[in-house]
């Protein structure tokens, strides 16, 4: 299953721009309907990289100095932000940028939820990201990424 959200929009364009007949032995397929709202759950959510920030948050348990730590967090979570779309786009060939975009929000959802650097801002209760996972990741892939 290719990462890339296929909406009705790509349906549509695709019957509009496939003139030429498929030859037999063809290799190319086109997918022949849009994802389902289950299929842009799983797409949406980064989870490579929400596995990958997972397993550096773990090996930053090890750092004893707070102020180390603080600016560590934030510096691995911006990384991962940044990683997000740069992965998507160029291993997964992903080129919708809304889905980049829900993608990289997903992964800010996940940190919440996880805690990370957001448990050392005074007002964060981890259950407040506990809450919003579900909640966003179930209303995201309502959304069809054009």
């Amino acid at each position: 299953m290719a990462r890339e959200i296929v909406a009705t929009a790509d349906i549509i364009k695709l019957n509009q721009t496939e003139t030429a007949p498929k030859l037999p032995g063809d290799s190319v397929s086109y997918p022949s309907v849009k994802d389902s709202y289950f299929d842009r759950l799983f797409k949406y959510i980064p989870a490579e990289i929400v596995a990958g920030y997972i397993f550096v948050l773990g090996l930053m348990g090890q750092l004893t100095e707070p102020d180390e730590t603080r600016v560590l967090q934030w510096t691995v979570f911006a990384v991962f932000c940044l990683l997000t779309p740069f992965y998507l786009w160029r291993v997964q060939k992903v080129k919708k940028l809304q889905q980049h975009i829900i993608s990289v929000l997903s992964f800010v959802v996940w940190v919440a939820a996880l805690g990370g650097p957001f448990s050392q801002l005074e007002w964060y209760k981890q259950i407040y990201g506990e809450i919003l996972l579900p909640v966003f990741t179930l209303t995201a892939a309502i959304w069809e990424a054009e």
